[in-house]
């Protein structure tokens, strides 16, 4: 059963079924534990996502099934941001012949070295994660792996290798049908391109991104893409083309029911001002 199939009531329906008094059902095992954990995370139960975990490391412990451990130690660490568990885990995954496994370690110490400030190991995890997902040919990691080395480069200034991460990510996830996920990564090249003064190569990607925002009705991914535009605009000095994409950024920060950032609003003021002819 895929947990993205449920709604939050089946969801609450399947942790009620599983639960027994105050532990769980004697027939679930490690695996099931664990994707309920998540499931449990996203519907709001993180105390109930913290006992199914412990759970689930009781019974891989009790079992002496390593891998599980492994996983359960790894579940751990992503949903409850436990360094120690990660730690642990470490030497159950150096000795483990599971590839996924060693690829979620990786990945989830990637993302752990980054939250504590140390960049070259987050790199090398991230990138040791990536070849073993290209092996495994699991897109879906693939593409996120890609978006994570992206986005360090792109903090590191290194903007050709963002961009290349980037291409990568936005190839495998409309291979994947991710609109959504395509909308965000064409504009982010948009955004790298702008950096070094492509309007061309912005406009092309920010269009890209906008065609595809308006055909699934996602209107932050609207707002970001009309935003780039009205930068574009703004640059080329053309100020028609700015005030009109900035008017629609306003009526998309209404639709999504947010209050339109100052900066944009003193710049719709300035540019009626300046069409206006009013001093």
């Amino acid at each position: 059963m895929s947990d993205e199939s449920l709604t939050p009531e089946q969801a609450h329906h399947l942790l009620d079924l599983m639960a027994k008094g105050d532990g769980f059902d004697e027939g679930m095992d490690a695996g099931v534990a664990l994707t309920l954990a998540d499931i449990a995370l996203q519907i709001g139960q993180p105390e109930r996502a913290e006992a199914l975990i412990a759970h689930a490391i009781k019974l891989a412990t009790d079992s002496d099934d390593k891998d599980q451990l492994a996983w359960a130690l790894l579940t751990k660490a992503r949903i409850v941001n436990d360094g120690s568990a990660l730690s642990e885990a470490e030497d159950l995954v150096a000795v483990s012949e599971d590839d996924w496994l060693r690829s979620a370690y990786n990945n989830q110490f990637g993302i752990y070295s980054l939250e504590i400030g140390d960049i070259p190991a987050a790199k090398s995890a991230f990138s040791q994660s990536l070849a073993l997902k290209e092996a495994l040919e699991d897109k879906v990691g693939q593409a996120n792996t890609l978006y994570n080395l992206g986005e360090i480069a792109r903090d590191e200034n290194e903007f050709e290798h963002a961009k290349e991460f980037h291409a990568r990510c936005v190839d495998l996830l409309e291979e994947l049908e991710d609109r959504k996920g395509m909308v965000n990564g064409l504009a982010i090249l948009g955004h790298l391109e702008a950096i070094e003064a492509n309007i061309d190569g912005a406009i092309i990607h920010y269009e890209a991104a906008l065609e595809i925002a308006e055909q699934e009705d996602d209107f932050e991914g609207t707002v970001v893409c009309r935003w780039g535009l009205a930068e574009m605009a703004r640059a080329m000095e053309d100020e028609d083309l700015e005030l009109q994409h900035l008017s629609q950024v306003m009526t998309g920060f209404m639709q999504l029911g947010r209050p339109t950032p100052d900066p944009i609003k003193d710049r719709l003021n300035e540019l009626a001002d300046s069409i206006h002819g009013v001093e």
